[in-house]
C-alpha cells in the first residue's frame, strides 16, 4: 500500500511539473498602465484574460492612485519588464523616476516586441531642463511610429486599407469599416510603417506649433488610427489609437487588437471560429462629480 502511495504522489508531482513547465513555456504579455485617462484600470485587466484565452501570461504593471501626477513609485512592479515576451503600454504624460525608466529603456533597446494603444504616443511628459525631455515625442516617433499630433472631435469612422487585408494583423476581421466612439488621432508615420486602419474625423481648424514643425490642421481629417512597423532596434511595434472603452464593445477591434499581440509575439493568431469576447465597459475618468450636499 506504501508503495502504491509513492507511485501516486510521483505522478501528481509529475503532473504538476509538467503544468508549470507549460505556464512557463506560453509567451509572457505585459500591460503597463500609466495613466487613468480613458480607464485602462479597468478595461486593460479584462482584455488580459481575453488574451489568456489565447495561450498567453499576462501581468499588469500598475501603480497606487493618478500616475500622471507622480515622479516616485509611479510604476512601482516595472521590473516584470525584464520576463516580458511582448509589452503592451496605455499610459499618458508620465515623469518616471530614474530607476523606473532604465528597465524600460533596457527593454525597448532589446529588440523586443512592443505595442502602444490610445495615449501610448504620448507617455511622458517630462520638463525642457530634464535629460529625457526629448521623449516626450520620441516616444510615440522612435518606439511606436508616430509621435503625438492632436485629436479632433466626437466619433471615429474607421475603414480598413484594403491593401493591408493580407496582413497577419487583418486576419479574420469580417468587418471593413465601423465606428468607434473615440475620437480621431492624427498621425505622422514615420517611414516603414505599414497602415492597416483608417480613421475620419471632425475638428477645429487651427495651425499647430510643435517641437517637429508646424502642423496644419483641417475641419475634417483623415489618418492611419493602426499601423504595424520596425522600431530602429529591430523590434516589431504596432500601434493604435483604439482604446476608448466604448471600443472594446466591437468585436473587430477586439480581434484586430489580439491579433496584433499574437502577431508581435510570433505566436498563433485566433483562428477564424473562435469566439471574440466584447464588453460594455463604462469609462469613469470623466465622470462628473456630484455637487456635495448642502
Amino acid at each position: 500500500m506504501n508503495f502504491l502511495k509513492l507511485i501516486l504522489f510521483a505522478g501528481l508531482i509529475a503532473t504538476v511539473c509538467q503544468s508549470v513547465l507549460a505556464e512557463d513555456e506560453k509567451p509572457h504579455a505585459v500591460f503597463v498602465l500609466g495613466t487613468l485617462h480613458y480607464s485602462p484600470e479597468l478595461t486593460m485587466p479584462v482584455f488580459a484574460k481575453e488574451l489568456e484565452r489565447f495561450g498567453f501570461r499576462t501581468s499588469i504593471v500598475r501603480g497606487e492612485g493618478d500616475p500622471e501626477k507622480k515622479t516616485e513609485n509611479v510604476l512601482p512592479n516595472i521590473g516584470l519588464l525584464k520576463d516580458a515576451d511582448v509589452v503592451i503600454f496605455f499610459s499618458r504624460f508620465l515623469k518616471l523616476p530614474d530607476e523606473e525608466w532604465q528597465v524600460i529603456e533596457e527593454y525597448l533597446k532589446s529588440g523586443k516586441p512592443v505595442l502602444g494603444l490610445r495615449t501610448a504616443n504620448h507617455s511622458f511628459k517630462y520638463p525642457k531642463e530634464h535629460p529625457r525631455f526629448a521623449w516626450n515625442d520620441d516616444f510615440g516617433r522612435r518606439v511606436l511610429g508616430s509621435p503625438y499630433i492632436v485629436h479632433q472631435a466626437g466619433e471615429t469612422k474607421l475603414e480598413v486599407v484594403p491593401e493591408a487585408m493580407d496582413h497577419p494583423i487583418m486576419s479574420h476581421v469580417t468587418k471593413r469599416e465601423w465606428t468607434s466612439p473615440g475620437t480621431l488621432y492624427l498621425a505622422m508615420m514615420e517611414e516603414g510603417c505599414v497602415p492597416l486602419l483608417m480613421g475620419s474625423g471632425k475638428g477645429r481648424a487651427r495651425i499647430l506649433k510643435k517641437s517637429f514643425g508646424e502642423i496644419r490642421v483641417k475641419e475634417h481629417e483623415t489618418a492611419a488610427v493602426a499601423w504595424a512597423w520596425k522600431n530602429e532596434w529591430g523590434g516589431k511595434s504596432f500601434y493604435s489609437s483604439l482604446g476608448h472603452p466604448g471600443d472594446f464593445a466591437d468585436e473587430a477591434s477586439n480581434r484586430l487588437l489580439l491579433n496584433a499581440i499574437c502577431w508581435a509575439a510570433d505566436s498563433p493568431l485566433p483562428p477564424k471560429e473562435a469566439k471574440i469576447t466584447t464588453w460594455e465597459i463604462e469609462r469613469v475618468d470623466k465622470k462628473k462629480k456630484k455637487a456635495p450636499a448642502k
